[in-house]
């Protein structure tokens, strides 16, 4: 299986959802980065810092799959898409009710 067919759902949750979201809801002025790593940078460089940052960690993922065994490739993708949708459904939330 190729990279890219092996991360649709990575990209379409962790980083088009995620990110899309999460700009959206921070520039709406109701919401906060709860993350302080992320919180700080996001002070010193701004909202937009968050997709080098998304690209860095795809950098991260193609690394884990070139090196990893199957078993744990499919456990770092699928959590990793996990979290990018209860990151989505969590921005989406805040915004709708914020």
């Amino acid at each position: 299986m190729s990279f890219v067919k092996d991360m649709w759902s990575v990209l379409l949750l962790y980083f088009i959802g995620d990110t899309l979201t999460t700009l959206y809801a921070l520039q709406t002025g109701n919401f906060y980065e709860g993350n302080p790593i992320l919180s700080n940078i996001f002070q010193s460089y701004g909202f937009a810092s968050l997709i080098p940052l998304k690209i860095g960690f795809l950098f991260v993922m193609y690394h884990v799959y070139n090196n990893a065994d199957r078993y744990y490739w499919n456990i770092t993708r699928y959590s990793v898409a996990g979290i990018g949708l209860l990151a989505t459904l969590s921005n989406t939330v805040t915004v709708v009710h914020g």
